[in-house]
């Protein structure tokens, strides 16, 4: 005679009967997923496209007008609170429960759509430890013992901003030498993020329901492959400029001064050009001088006007 188990005794094996939700993700894991994918696309995703987009026109020389454009924008401080800062932390302890709430499985199964649950796990660690450190040094002002001591922002005399060259200057490690640290920190950091925000736009429709069926998962694919490598070209011309942008001594002066005056406001720099000559409008002018000649070479002069010809004296006659 066979026995069969009792209606309230749990099977085991393939037959297993459903665990019931215990933890708040598991109870809410409709909504909770729904919304983390949301809040990487909107507003975080929209952000970090606007955000590569404003470091590519370093590029073209308009990053100095875009950034002040930024800086003039009202109530900019509640709108990073509440626009950016909570989102990406919403978004992070999430990521972060569901990281390390998975079990990664490509020794087993080595399909690409493995490999891609792996690498969105691992390029969002990644692109939270370059987030914490890209904010601690922009606007912190931490220097992680001596990697950094240059903010990538910095408001000098005059009212001034020298974005460009305090971004180059954080770049090349202009005082502490460690160009080669830096930039590979941000190349690695940067396209973790572009990986992880094309790669989670993808599994994003998904999760909407929006690409149900293979063949519209592959064009969705090839839309968010091209968004990727556009950032990633904006990317590339955005560290480019920063390595190779050539800080005249105006510049330097100003961003060395800025930063002593951040961090020990009593002290006093002691500048290696004439201080009156620090940021005045002459200056910028020597600056875009510099610039044009380097560019077009040595500009022609211009020959001096020939003086008009007298008229001659008027001669009289006798009669």
């Amino acid at each position: 005679m066979s026995q069969t188990a009792a209606p309230d005794q749990p099977k085991v094996g393939r037959y297993a009967a459903a665990v019931a939700p215990t933890t708040p993700l598991q109870k809410h894991h409709f909504l909770l997923r729904r919304l983390h994918s949301l809040t990487g696309i909107l507003p975080v995703g929209v952000f970090v496209c606007f955000h590569l987009f404003t470091n590519f026109q370093m590029v073209f020389g308009t990053f100095q007008h875009e950034v002040e454009w930024i800086h003039s924008l009202p109530a900019l401080l509640i709108t990073e609170v509440f626009g950016l800062w909570l989102p990406i932390a919403f978004h992070a302890a999430l990521g972060l429960a569901y990281t390390f709430g998975g079990l990664p499985n490509t020794r087993t199964y080595k399909y690409g759509d493995n490999w891609r649950y792996t690498l969105q796990r691992t390029t969002g660690m990644l692109a939270l430890i370059f987030i914490f450190f890209h904010i601690a040094t922009l606007r912190w002002g931490w220097t992680f013992f001596g990697l950094i001591d240059t903010p990538f922002v910095v408001t000098g005399p005059h009212g001034s901003q020298l974005a460009l060259a305090s971004t180059a200057m954080a770049f090349q490690g202009e005082s502490t030498g460690h160009l080669v640290a830096v930039t590979s920190l941000y190349v690695i950091g940067v396209y973790s993020v572009v990986y992880h925000w094309a790669n989670g736009l993808w599994t994003a429709a998904i999760t909407w329901g929006l690409t149900v069926s293979v063949a519209s998962q592959k064009r969705w694919g090839a839309v968010c492959l091209g968004l990727g490598l556009t950032l990633a070209v904006f990317s590339a011309g955005a560290i480019w400029k920063g390595v190779t942008y050539d800080v005249s001594p105006v510049e330097k002066d100003a961003v060395h001064a800025a930063v002593l005056e951040m961090r020990s406001p009593h002290a006093v720099v002691a500048p290696t050009i004439a201080p009156a000559d620090v940021l005045t409008p002459a200056a910028s002018r020597q600056i875009q001088q510099e610039r044009t000649t380097e560019a077009y070479g040595e500009p022609t002069p211009l020959r001096p006007a020939e003086p008009a010809p007298k008229a001659p004296a008027p001669t009289t006659e006798n009669p």
